[in-house]
């Protein structure tokens, strides 16, 4: 009996057939990408030739660092992830009403006579020098800062040290869990402080102030001026 011959199977279209489904999955699926945390750096400004050195203090540096091994050290100290909230906090608000703790940064009242005076002396130096960006720059914080103070029913408010700074340094073996819960740290006690100013001064829910509002835009402006973040990340080390 004659064996009948098999047919060979045309695979003439399965390239094309691939091909589709390589496009359809590459229209289809999405692609996960990493959020960064936005953090705004500050212009760099040459100091001025005849301007004195600024005295930085000890007390208004707050210095955290993560170890490759992921242990935390706060001055220099090896501190649990739990303790470093309230560090934060104290930094913040330690010396506030009155002068407690020579360790943590100092307040300084400000009021209008104290803005109008400061604002004088900027105005001049920009008019004699209109490319003196550090005087301008100064010029529009003081103004903002007599914006803020004609707002507060007390016509006056506590500003933490101009050079307080929070210094956040990671080694390279730094895990990113560990950097996070930092970070989150830092944010959520800037966030408390907002949220107790706004509350109390405007009656307003600071997280639902409307960036795209003109009036929550100003609330916002003066907040940051309340509650300064000053963050700076150091150069990672290996």
């Amino acid at each position: 009996m004659a064996k009948r011959e098999l047919e060979e199977i045309s695979a003439g279209s399965m390239a094309d057939i691939a091909f589709l489904l390589l496009i359809f999955f590459l229209v289809t699926t999405t692609v996960e990408v990493d959020a960064g945390i936005g953090r705004t750096l500050p212009l760099k400004i040459d100091q001025p030739v005849d301007q004195e050195p600024i005295d930085i203090r000890e007390r208004d540096i707050l210095e955290i660092k993560a170890n490759s091994q992921d242990q935390l050290l706060v001055e220099k100290k090896l501190t649990p992830i739990e303790d470093l909230e309230d560090i934060v906090r104290d930094y913040y608000t330690a010396n506030i009403e009155t002068e407690t703790n020579i360790d943590m940064p100092a307040y300084t009242k400000i009021d209008p006579v104290r803005c109008q005076t400061e604002i004088l002396k900027y105005q001049t130096l920009v008019t004699e020098n209109e490319e003196n960006v550090a005087a301008q720059k100064e010029l529009d914080s003081w103004r903002a800062k007599l914006e803020l103070c004609q707002s507060l029913p007390t016509q006056q408010y506590s500003e933490i040290s101009k050079m307080a700074i929070i210094r956040l340094e990671n080694q390279a073996g730094t895990s990113y869990g560990l950097y996070i819960q930092i970070q989150n740290i830092l944010k959520k006690v800037v966030n408390e402080q907002r949220v107790k100013y706004c509350t109390e001064i405007w009656d307003k829910d600071y997280f639902a102030l409307d960036k795209q509002n003109v009036e929550d835009q100003e609330i916002i402006k003066k907040l940051r001026i309340l509650v300064p973040e000053r963050i700076i990340e150091a150069k990672i080390e290996r």
